[in-house]
């Protein structure tokens, strides 16, 4: 192999996390694909398993069509839940499992985003799902936490259970062999991919993209063990300084990280290493997950019948 230069070397390893400077040296890993911090990257976010679950506009309209139930329960009950809007998420699923900053634009918002940001990359973690406030006079019958309410009979698990069993097809899911205790059988897919993410972060490949990481912020003057303790510090609460905009401290740093994080090519080694253990996921467990695809089909094909549309794309 010709010799390289230490900077050739170097511009090699923020590509890919490969065994030696060449992906072309025999016995060395495969170059890992880049996946920049930047806005127009999102498409490159996408796992193996995404394969198996809903579309976001599928997730969407089964969501509508579990508040359209859930609506009509409780107002059998004169009670009123205030619903959140059943919307397509603005961002890519897997931004905040894969150290994404691509969204936030830290050079104006620090890593607090544009204004929605936190609850629209929360939402996209959760499939468009956003949380539901339930007011005090309606908790027991939103679960079903009592058996009549006002001299009517509440639904078993209450308004919630009815809702979900109305799109699962008028029954509650059946327990799927391979998911843990407790897991829903609709969640388990994302079940699933964060069991490849928590082994992905344990893996040798990652803790060292993590010091290349670190050692990238301190020649920059900032002093942080991990991404999350950079993205977390406590001088970012906004919340406690009351101010609307980024301190000057903050933006540095993010700009800072989000560098560090494209020069290590951190998003893609992370990926990189998901997928890998996604696809053993696939080909090993593959009844776990046929299961919870299908499961995931019946609701989407219910939901488009209660709301008398399309099955959405």
């Amino acid at each position: 192999m010709p010799a390289l230069t230490r900077a050739a070397c170097l511009v090699s390893l923020a590509a890919a996390l490969i065994t030696g400077c060449s992906a072309a040296e025999p016995g060395a890993e495969p170059a890992v694909p880049v996946v920049a911090q930047v806005a127009n990257a999102a498409a490159e976010l996408r796992l193996p398993l995404d394969e198996y679950e809903l579309t976001p506009s599928g997730n969407q309209q089964v969501q509508r069509a579990v508040f359209d139930r859930l609506r009509s329960c409780l107002t059998t009950f004169d009670l009123a839940v205030t619903l959140p809007e059943a919307r397509v998420a603005t961002y890519p699923a897997h931004a905040t499992q894969l150290n994404w900053l691509g969204g936030h634009d830290v050079t104006r918002y620090g890593y607090q985003g544009p204004p929605g940001f936190v609850e629209e990359m929360s939402a996209a973690a959760r499939r468009g799902s956003r949380p539901i406030v339930v007011p005090p006079e309606a908790v027991a019958v939103f679960y079903g936490d009592t058996a009549v309410h006002h001299g009517r009979r509440v639904p078993a698990k209450g308004c919630d259970g009815e809702s979900q069993r109305a799109v699962n097809g008028g029954i509650d899911p059946t327990s799927i062999d391979g998911l843990a205790p407790g897991v829903s059988p609709e969640k388990g897919i994302e079940w699933l991919e964060q069991q490849a993410a928590d082994q992905a972060r344990a893996d040798r490949r990652y803790l060292h993209v993590v010091d290349r990481w670190r050692a990238c912020m301190e020649r920059q003057g900032h002093h942080y063990a991990t991404p999350d303790d950079a993205q977390g510090d406590p001088r970012w609460n906004r919340e406690e300084d009351g101010g609307p905009s980024p301190s000057p401290d903050e933006v540095a740093t993010a700009t800072a990280d989000r560098s560090c994080r494209d020069a290590t090519n951190m998003s893609g080694v992370l990926r990189n290493l998901i997928a890998q253990r996604e696809d053993q996921i696939i080909r090993t467990r593959p009844d776990t997950v046929r299961q919870v695809s299908a499961l995931l089909h019946r609701r989407a094909e219910n939901a488009a019948a209660l709301l008398h549309e399309p099955l959405a794309g």
